[in-house]
C-alpha cells in the first residue's frame, strides 16, 4: 500500500493522525453536539452555536502561535495539544453549564491547532520535489475524515448519547496515542526567527501581497458564501429532502476526495500556471451550470464535476503557497496563511446570506463563480511563476 501511495510508514501515521483527530472533532462539533446540547444538557441554539463558533474560531486565530511553536520544539508541542483536546472533551463529558462549555471548546481548538501544521510539514515539505502528490494524500485524509465523521456518528447515536460520547473520547484517545507513537523529525533552527519577524519577511515578498494574500482571502470566500445558501436552495428551491441534500453533499465530497491524489499527481508534472487557470474556470463554469440542473441525476453530476475541478485547485494552490515558505521554518508560515485564509472563510457566510436575502440564493452561486472565473483569468495573463524561478520547481513557466 506504501509503494502504491509512494509514502513511507512514518508519513502514513501522520496521515492517520489527522484523519483520526478530523473524524472525531467533525463527529463531535457538526453533529453531536448540536442533539446532545439540546436534548441532554438543554442548551439554546444559540448558546450551542457559540460554542463551535468558539472551537474553529480559537484554531484559527492560535495557527500561527502553534506553527511558531511546532517549528521550535516539534512533538511535545502536538503531544501536548492533543492532550489538552482530550482533556477539554472529558470536561465536556461532565456536562458544565452555561458558558463554561465555550470555554472548553476554544480549549479544544487550542489543542486541536497544530494538527493539520505538524501533518503537512512532515508528510509535504516545501522542499520536496513532489510536493502537490503529498499535499493531495493530506486533504484527502482531513476531507475523509471531515466528511465520515459527522455521516458515521449518526449511526452510534442509536446506542445513546452517553456511549456515544465515550466512543468521541475514545477515538480522541487514539489519536493521541498515534500522535505520542510518531517519529518526529522537526528541525529546530539555529537562527530562530520570531513570528512578528516572519510576517515581515512574507509582507516583503511581491509574491504574497501581490497575489498569495488575494488569493486566499477571495478562494476561501467564493467557497464558504456557499454554507449558509445551500441547503436552503437545495430544499426550498430545488425541492430535495434532507437525505438526497445529504447525498448530494456526499457525492461532491467523494468526488472531491477521489481525485486528489491523481490531481496532485497531475500538479507535479504541468506548469501551475495552467493548472490552477483550468482549476479555477472549470469551478466557476460547473457552478454556473448547477442552477440549470433539470433533474436530479444532472444534479448530482454537476456537483461532483465541482468536486473533481475544486481537487486540481487544492494541490496547486498549496503547492503556490509553499514556494514563499520558508523550509526551516515551514510550521510557522503553514500557520500564518491558514490564519489568513480563516479571514475569508469568517467574510463568506455573511456576504452569501446578505446575497441570498437581496436578490436570491442563486445570486451567491453566482457570485461564487464570478470570484473563481476572475481568479483563473487572472493566473493566466499573470506571470507569477518568474517571482521563483530560482526554487527547485523548474516545470514551472
Amino acid at each position: 500500500m506504501f509503494k502504491t501511495l509512494n509514502i513511507t510508514l512514518r508519513e502514513f501515521i501522520f496521515i492517520l493522525l489527522l484523519f483520526v483527530a478530523e473524524l472525531s472533532r467533525s463527529a463531535f462539533f457538526l453533529t453531536f453536539w448540536p442533539l446532545y446540547a439540546a436534548d441532554i444538557l438543554h442548551f439554546s441554539t444559540a448558546l450551542a452555536g457559540a460554542m463551535v463558533s468558539a472551537h474553529y474560531l480559537s484554531e484559527t486565530l492560535y495557527k500561527t502561535f502553534a506553527g511558531y511553536q511546532l517549528d521550535r520544539f516539534g512533538r511535545p508541542v502536538l503531544a501536548f495539544g492533543l492532550l489538552i483536546s482530550l482533556l477539554s472533551l472529558v470536561g465536556l463529558y461532565q456536562q458544565p453549564t452555561g458558558w463554561l462549555t465555550v470555554l472548553l471548546a476554544a480549549i479544544f481548538g487550542l489543542g486541536f491547532a497544530p494538527v493539520w501544521l505538524a501533518v503537512i510539514s512532515n508528510v509535504a515539505p516545501v522542499d520536496h520535489p513532489k510536493r502537490a502528490t503529498k499535499i493531495g494524500l493530506v486533504f484527502s485524509a482531513w476531507l475523509l475524515g471531515a466528511g465520515a465523521g459527522p455521516v458515521g456518528v449518526t449511526f452510534l447515536l442509536p446506542l445513546g448519547y452517553e456511549q456515544t460520547f465515550l466512543l468521541l473520547i475514545l477515538l480522541w484517545g487514539v489519536a493521541l496515542v498515534i500522535g505520542l507513537s510518531i517519529p518526529f523529525s522537526a528541525k529546530t533552527s539555529s537562527t530562530s526567527i520570531s513570528i512578528s519577524q516572519q510576517l515581515k519577511k512574507l509582507a516583503s515578498d511581491k509574491m504574497v501581497i501581490k497575489v498569495l494574500l488575494p488569493g486566499m482571502f477571495l478562494q476561501t470566500m467564493a467557497a464558504s458564501l456557499l454554507l449558509p445558501i445551500l441547503p436552503l436552495y437545495a430544499t426550498k428551491t430545488l425541492g430535495l429532502t434532507s437525505e438526497q441534500y445529504g447525498l448530494l453533499l456526499t457525492a461532491g465530497g467523494a468526488a472531491a476526495v477521489l481525485c486528489l491524489v491523481p490531481m496532485g499527481k497531475l500538479v507535479d508534472r504541468l506548469s501551475l500556471k495552467k493548472v490552477l487557470t483550468t482549476g479555477f474556470c472549470l469551478s466557476a463554469f460547473f457552478l454556473c451550470m448547477l442552477p440549470f440542473a433539470s433533474d436530479l441525476r444532472s444534479l448530482f453530476a454537476i456537483v461532483m464535476l465541482v468536486g473533481c475541478s475544486y481537487a486540481l485547485i487544492l494541490p496547486a494552490w498549496n503547492t503556490l503557497l509553499a514556494r514563499a515558505i520558508p523550509a526551516e521554518h515551514q510550521a510557522t508560515g503553514w500557520g500564518i496563511f491558514t490564519t489568513l485564509e480563516g479571514l475569508g472563510i469568517a467574510t463568506g457566510p455573511l456576504l452569501g446570506g446578505a446575497i441570498a436575502n437581496w436578490l436570491h440564493p442563486v445570486g451567491a452561486i453566482y457570485l461564487s463563480a464570478a470570484i473563481l472565473a476572475g481568479m483563473g483569468i487572472f493566473y493566466l495573463c499573470y506571470s507569477f511563476e518568474g517571482f521563483y524561478n530560482t526554487r527547485s520547481d523548474k516545470k514551472c513557466g
